[in-house]
Order: structure tokens, then sequence, then C-alpha cells
């Protein structure tokens, strides 16, 4: 079970540091103490009909993290909730989600109102204390009672059982759920604890929000380790810098943006960082000038570039930058690499068929990591979970990425593209109808588009322009409804209004054509 990394280092090392946040340490010991009043609590509630789904809407406190950890001891799989998130996409998670209980910290209460407004039915809220407990919120719904105090039990859980479900952009313009399992979490863990060494007295950051994958890495491969998660109060790169100096951090997990930022703030300066042992990128490509400023300023660091959808638990494949592979600048950014322990990978082209080494093709993805399916059985991109036997292969089912890549014998895979419209804003997952559903809804025009515009040195898109055919369209009433609805990295920088839309030879909407008029 996925807890039990935390749990096991508890057993063998109570008294060492398991998290620093809010600006003070907090054992091993303490982190299990109030886990179990959450796990205590949430199992005696589950005993009088709650489903076996709880939501979490905590932000960087200790309740956050204890209350993650008594979600799971309770044998319930938790729902991140992101406060950054406009009201109406929590509300959206909460319905589809399915679970009946929330708990919420102090930070996230203020903001709970906004939020319930917008909800038919609203769960079973309760109020994680700076203790660890749970009380009801009172100015939720006065008829709600504390949460059960009980004594604690060890719960016993099934591998096969959910351990969380984050919500990713979906086409449908409505956000989709993935359910990972104990078994894929586990599987993932494992990878890498054989991927990398273990460290005496590890202190890794959260950078990531618990609503984002590659939180699961820094919460739990730090704690099968031992080791010490540290949660900055910002992810402002100025402050990231000097927080990785005092606290000398010694692993760090995010997206290149955020280094980029970091770069273009002049705090990559050589030896900047020499505490750093081990930097893990993901999310996005990782250009080679990026590389080589990390680098200089980490330079008793591995840097390993992740790739991996949430579908597939975290990350499958890795690709160890090495100096050499950055002294020849042919190597614009770096590869996907090759797959991590118990990950299987296979290019086919458009009849599910492999294709020969070096040639492109659409990457599938098997092993133990691979989700079950999306939250609702009726969601479309269900049909990229597929059961399928290649020859030299164990797995039978694979995840259809829709990446584009080639295999190379020296570096692995290669990224080349895509085959659909999804795309990565700061390592952000966005389908383009997602924002095109809010665009043509609130512009009332007969056709929209939404578009990546510009790029970085990478090719990665830092921003959108959607592009609307209706004369009378009021665009502050359009960008209005944009920032209720989507995320901040999902907005619109600009609505462009035109005549008539450029097609394809098929009908369909000619996006390339329309980028080029951004390009005059």
């Amino acid at each position: 079970m996925l807890q039990s990394y935390f749990f096991d280092s508890a057993t063998n090392h109570p008294d060492s540091s398991a998290l620093w946040v809010d600006r003070r340490f907090y054992s091993y010991r303490e982190m299990e103490a109030r886990a179990h009043r959450v796990s205590a609590g949430l199992a005696a509630l589950s005993q009088r009909g709650s489903t076996g789904r709880c939501l979490l809407f905590a932000h960087r406190s200790v309740a956050a993290y204890a209350g993650l950890l008594g979600i799971l001891d309770a044998g319930m799989a938790y729902v991140p909730l992101n406060p950054k998130m406009p009201a109406a996409r929590v509300a959206s998670i909460i319905k589809r989600s399915g679970a009946q209980v929330m708990l919420v910290d102090r930070r996230c209460s203020a903001s709970l109102n906004d939020v319930l407004s917008l909800l038919d039915e609203r769960p079973r809220i309760f109020l994680l204390d700076e203790d660890g407990g749970a009380s009801s919120l009172p100015f939720a719904d006065p008829a709600l009672s504390q949460l059960p105090t009980a004594p604690y039990v060890r719960h016993h859980g099934s591998v096969h059982n959910l351990a969380y479900i984050l919500f990713t952009s979906g086409s449908t313009g409505e956000p989709k759920g993935v359910p990972i399992t104990h078994s894929n979490a586990d599987a993932y863990v494992k990878g890498q604890l054989q991927l990398v060494d273990k460290v005496r007295n590890a202190r890794y950051v959260a950078l990531c929000e618990l609503s984002f994958d590659p939180s699961v890495h820094d919460l739990f491969v730090c704690w099968a380790n031992g080791g010490c998660l540290y949660v900055p109060e910002t992810g402002d790169p100025v402050y990231n810098a000097g927080f990785i100096q005092a606290h000398q951090i010694t692993h760090w997990n995010s997206v290149p943006s955020v280094a980029a930022l970091m770069q273009q703030m002049r705090k990559l300066t050589p030896g900047a960082f020499p505490s750093l042992l081990v930097s893990m990128f993901g999310g996005e490509p990782l250009p080679r000038s990026l590389a080589l400023g990390w680098t200089r300023a980490a330079p008793n660091s591995r840097l390993l570039h992740m790739y991996g959808p949430t579908e597939a638990t975290i990350a499958s494949t890795c690709f160890e930058v090495t100096a050499g592979f950055l002294d020849d600048p042919q190597h614009a950014t770096m590869p996907l690499g090759r797959g991590l322990p118990g990950v299987e990978l296979m290019i086919v082209d458009a009849e599910l068929q492999p294709v020969a080494k070096g040639q492109t093709g659409e990457l599938l993805i098997g092993g133990p990591q691979i989700a079950g399916g999306y939250l609702s059985t009726d969601e479309p991109s269900n049909l990229r979970f597929i059961a399928r036997t290649f020859p030299g292969s164990s797995a039978h089912r694979w995840y259809r990425s829709c990446d584009v890549v080639r295999e190379t014998t020296r570096h692995g895979i290669e990224f080349q593209g895509r085959l659909d419209t999804q795309i990565k804003i700061r390592g952000n997952r966005l389908e383009l109808e997602e924002v095109e559903h809010v665009v043509r809804a609130s512009s009332h025009a007969s056709m929209c588009a939404v578009v990546p515009w510009p790029f970085d040195e990478a090719g990665q898109a830092v921003g959108l322009v959607a592009f609307v055919a209706n004369p009378q369209v009021d665009i502050p009433l359009v960008l209005r409804a944009c920032r209720q609805r989507l995320p901040v990295y999902a907005m619109p920088q600009q609505i462009v209004v035109i005549d008539a839309f450029p097609l394809t030879v098929n009908g369909k909407v000619d996006r390339k054509a329309l980028a080029s008029r951004l390009r005059q």
C-alpha cells in the first residue's frame, strides 16, 4: 500500500524529521499520530455508509499532509483539490469525483463557500484542526456531526484499491478523472528506488501542488528513503533559489518552466546549488540551454529528464543527461530516454503494428503502472486503453499516449510531436477543445478555434490565442468567462475576430494557417 512507505519509515526512525512546513519540523512520530487521528475518524465514518473516496481541499499545511496520509490509512482514495483553480472548476471535480466526504484545512476554508454555492449536493465537510484531528465546519451545514472519534485500527486494504484520483484536462470541456491504484503507485515508487540510490539525510523539496502527480513522487519516494519533505510557501523562482541554499536541498523535482524562470532571474549562477544530488525535470521538453545552466548551478547533481502521462502513473521513461551529450549543440532538447523499471514501451503505426527501429510512430506504454481507465465509463478517451499482445512483450494492456516518437540506439526514445490537439503549458496538460468550449459558449460565435502561441526556444507553447467568427463578440465578457472556468495557464492571452476560418482539404479548421497569421 502506498502509505506503507511512510509508516515503515515511521517505525524504523520515528524521531527523524518527515516534514518541514510553515517554518517548523514534524517528526515521523508526530505525523504518524496526526494521520492516525484522521484515519480513525474516517474509518468510523465509512462504516456509516460513506464511499471510499475523500476530497482533500488543503494547501501547503501540516494538515494537508496528515490528512492525505490519514485518508490512505483509512482505506480511502484521496481526491486533491487545488485552491488556485477557479471555483467552478473545483466544483466540477467535486461533482465528478463521486466523493461524499471532504477534508478542508483552515487555509482553504476561506474560499470554500464560493465552491459550495455551485453545488446542488454537498459532501460532508470536516475541518482539519492544527493538531491533526478534524471537526465539522460550522458554517457549512449546522446539521453536520463531528468527525467520529474512534480508536485507531490499522486498515489492511488491497493493492488493487484506489490510492488517489487526479483530474486532467478533458476534450469534452470538463476535467476527466484518472484513478490510480496502490498497485500502480507502488510499481512507480519501487522503480524509483532502483533508479536513484538512497541518500543519508535526504531533503526533498515539494514544489508541485497535490493535484499534480509529481507530488506523489515527492511525498512517497522521499518517505520511502526516510527523508524530510520541505514545503516552500510559494513557487516564486527567486524564493526557490534561496530555499535550496537555506535548507541544503538534496532532491529537486519540477517542470522545466520553473527552472527557466530561475534562469531568467539570473539565479542559476555557477555553483549556486552544491547541495543538490538529484535533479528531475518532467512534464515538458527540457532545452539544452536550460540543462547546461542547471548543471553549472548544481555541479554535484545527477540530471534526469522524465516523461510520462498521468494515466501511466507519474513517469514512464528517463534520460540521464551527461556532459558529453550537452557538448553537442545539435541536441536542442533532451530525449525521453528508456523505460523505467517494469515499464514496457512499443512504437506502432496507425494500425497498431510495431514500426522498424528508427521509424516514427505512436508510443504505447504498458506495465503495472497503467491505470484501469478513466473515472467516467463513458469518457471517450477510454479508447486509449487497449488490450493487445506483442511479440517479446509481457504486457497485455497498453495506454495509447498519442505522442509521436522514434527510437534511437544511443539515446532511446525521442519526442517528435502529437497526434491530437493536446499541448503542455508550463508542464500542465491542456486539451484545446476544453478552452474552445468556454470561448464558444461565451462568445456565441458560429465557429471558434484556439491555437498555441507564442512558443519558447524548445518549441513549447507559453500562451494561447482564440479565434472567433462573430464581429459583435464581447471580448471582455469572453475573457471573464475564461477566468471563471479555466486555470490561469489555460487563459487565452488574446481574442482575435475573423470573418471566415481557413479549412483543410478534409473540411476541418486549419490551425496551422491560423497560427501563421500570428507570425505575420
